[in-house]
């Protein structure tokens, strides 16, 4: 557990976009387990990565990051633990797998569902949770995909 950094992760400051501020820094040590990005830091962090799914809505491409995320969010740090969430597009035989590898690493699948119709692809989304240490569930998180297809390590 690295709660030495965690005891300023997710606290506002008044420049919270300064790449220097701790929470950022956390915030993208997070992001690089993922191989993604940050997509802000303060008062939540999130990070994302992108799926590569060659997918149309509408019979129109898509590369958006509202059809095609692999989402974390850390929030709310109390004693080194976090309210971690989750949320990723998924292809539908995808799913059995990506949510076996991350109930067997302890983490709760609250939900499997679409956003969008006429897609193609059909495209499903999942989410999970937990509290606790955000960089075990970062790592938990990507693990599981991986394991699943999701992502070539």
């Amino acid at each position: 557990m690295e709660s030495s950094s965690l005891s300023s992760l997710f606290i506002p400051s008044s420049k919270s976009s300064s790449k220097s501020s701790k929470s950022t820094s956390t915030c993208q040590r997070l992001a690089n387990i993922i191989g993604g990005e940050v997509i802000t830091s303060a008062p939540v962090c999130l990070v994302q990565r992108l799926r590569n799914i060659d997918a149309t809505i509408l019979g129109r491409r898509t590369r958006s990051p509202l059809a095609l995320p692999f989402a974390l969010s850390f929030e709310n740090n109390i004693g080194g633990k976090t309210l971690n969430l989750g949320e990723t597009v998924i292809l539908q035989k995808e799913i059995n797998p990506f949510l076996s590898a991350l109930r067997k690493r302890g983490l709760i699948v609250t939900a499997v569902h679409n956003h969008w119709l006429f897609d193609d692809p059909r495209l499903m989304y999942m989410h999970w949770e937990n509290v606790g240490d955000p960089f075990d569930f970062a790592k938990k998180s990507f693990g599981a995909a991986v394991e699943a297809g999701l992502f070539k390590k």
